[in-house]
């Protein structure tokens, strides 16, 4: 393992891959947590934990393995920010070039590239995050509709609409 741009150890080069695979037990610090919640704009992350293991399949490289994440999200009707927790498995497939039996389209949308021979854990459990969180997480117990977030602070919501009514 070797660290990225942001001291994060979470490298792997494919020629470590051994023939029997690799596994490891991945968890991210707090400074890794803060900047993944940062990248997926939400509150905040406390947990983020993994079990991943890689292996050769065929011309592809899958890593699979089980995701524990604790999140801390803001409701779409309430705008409170309460706690999300992932616990689920994962599986995603790469390849340097695709693979000749992969020629559909299916496939080619289902295999991620390598970046320069190897794996970046960091970049995989971030992603993994923003495709299992609930992309419109709402509080438990809250009802309602969702709330239109404008980024133009104090204007109000029908503040046109005289614009548009004819006077007589």
């Amino acid at each position: 393992m070797k660290k990225n741009k942001n001291g994060i150890k979470k490298f792997l080069v494919i020629g470590a891959i051994g023939p029997d695979g690799w596994q490891a037990e991945l968890e991210a610090t707090p400074d890794e947590c803060t900047a993944i919640a940062k990248r997926l704009d939400i509150p905040g992350i406390t947990k983020l934990f993994s079990k991943v293991n890689v292996c050769f399949q065929d011309d592809l490289i899958r890593v699979y393995g089980h995701l524990i994440a604790d999140l801390s999200r803001q409701c779409v009707v309430s705008l409170d920010v309460f706690p999300e927790h992932l616990d689920t498995d994962f599986e995603v497939l790469f390849a340097e070039d695709l693979p000749p039996t992969a020629k559909d389209t299916e496939m080619k949308e289902a295999v991620e590239p390598i970046d320069r021979g190897r794996l970046d854990f960091f970049e995989i459990l971030a992603e993994q995050v923003g495709l299992l969180m609930d992309p419109f997480p709402r509080k438990p117990g809250v009802t309602g509709d969702y709330i239109e977030f404008s980024e133009t602070k104090g204007q109000q919501p029908f503040a046109n609409l005289k614009n548009i009514l004819k006077k007589d």
